[in-house]
């Protein structure tokens, strides 16, 4: 099968959109309802489908038809482009942390904190993905051999078990107990990525996907602000990966880019992007902690309110690209940003 090339443009705009998250985020977290609140608020409603697209990409692009792999071969796959890089990294930063104070130095403590995900705070993802990977060839046995009805009802499912549940606890603190285990979560967005790739809509139907994209973006923007204003500190569940703002901000957007970039090839600078999506994801953060939050107050008193975020944005995803594509020439290094 072809290449799709909208899912390459789809992980260039979720690797900017993490780095944008994670920048904001030490804006938007203080709630003191500023110009920089209000600008952090802003990216952060238009970037909080960016872990949603990574999980639909990994979806659409191993759950499709494609010719048979043994399940050896598929995780002996997944090994060398996850798994290596996932446990090599958590040992390079728990050394670093080690030298910086952060950490005891024992293996012992190495083992405890790798196991509670508690090395680095965004690596939580590699733990969900590679959850996501070990239930693939379960997962493909149900793809093959159902219809299209049997994929949208297991969506509404999902949407029932993950989506609606959260909102009731969050809105009226009720609490919905069914035992629906094998529809929630992540796996979802999986199933989605396939579902949204794979079928065809009508007119009518795009045109509900991308206004949804708008209105989940303006929802979670507004929301945010309005529960924040009311509470006095950040509301963070309009941003959470199951609020319905951001699931329909999602699909909006997969939807969009299928059918208005699939034959289009990537600019160079974003192919750039795009090769090193991954090492951009598991540098920046670090980068961001021990390093980058000495330089981003002096951008602060150097360029205009309006342009700090942006700038502090750029920076990290430059420096993080860079730093990626240096290591992928390196013979030995390359291994760990694949």
């Amino acid at each position: 099968m072809g290449r799709l090339l909208y899912l390459d443009w789809l992980r260039v705009l979720a690797t900017v959109a993490v780095v944008t998250i994670h920048v904001s985020a030490g804006y938007v977290t203080k709630a003191n309802l500023d110009l920089n609140w209000f600008i952090a608020n802003f990216l952060e409603s238009l970037s909080r489908w960016a872990v949603p697209i990574f999980v639909m990409i990994s979806g659409a692009l191993l759950l499709r038809k494609q010719k048979e792999i043994t399940i050896w071969q598929f995780f002996k796959k997944r090994t060398n482009k996850v798994l290596i890089p996932f446990i090599s990294w958590s040992i390079l930063f728990f050394i670093y942390g080690i030298y910086y104070g952060s950490y005891p130095p024992s293996i012992k403590n190495f083992i405890k904190l790798f196991i509670n995900q508690d090395l680095i705070l965004h690596f939580w993802f590699f733990y969900m993905i590679i959850g996501l990977y070990l239930i693939t060839p379960l997962l493909k046995l149900f793809i093959t051999n159902a219809q299209r009805k049997h994929i949208e009802y297991f969506l509404i499912l999902w949407l029932f078990a993950s989506v609606f549940s959260r909102f009731t606890n969050y809105w009226v603190n009720m609490k919905i107990s069914l035992e629906l285990n094998f529809v929630t979560d992540y796996v979802g967005y999986f199933i989605l990525g396939y579902y949204l790739s794979n079928f065809e809509f009508n007119k009518r139907w795009r045109t509900f996907y991308y206004s949804g994209f708008f209105i989940g973006v303006l929802a979670t923007f507004f929301l945010t602000f309005y529960f924040t204003m009311s509470k006095g500190t950040l509301d963070q569940y309009w941003y959470g990966y199951f609020s319905p703002s951001v699931v329909f901000s999602a699909a909006g957007l997969f939807i969009l880019f299928r059918y208005y970039f699939n034959n289009r090839e990537l600019p160079w600078i974003l192919s750039k992007i795009n090769k090193a999506s991954l090492g951009i994801y598991i540098i920046h953060y670090w980068l961001m902690i021990y390093f980058l939050w000495k330089v981003f107050p002096k951008v602060e008193t150097t360029m205009p309110t309006v342009l700090v975020i942006p700038a502090n944005i750029l920076l990290t995803l430059a420096i993080s690209a860079i730093f990626t594509l240096i290591i992928k020439r390196i013979p030995i290094m390359k291994k760990l940003m694949p």
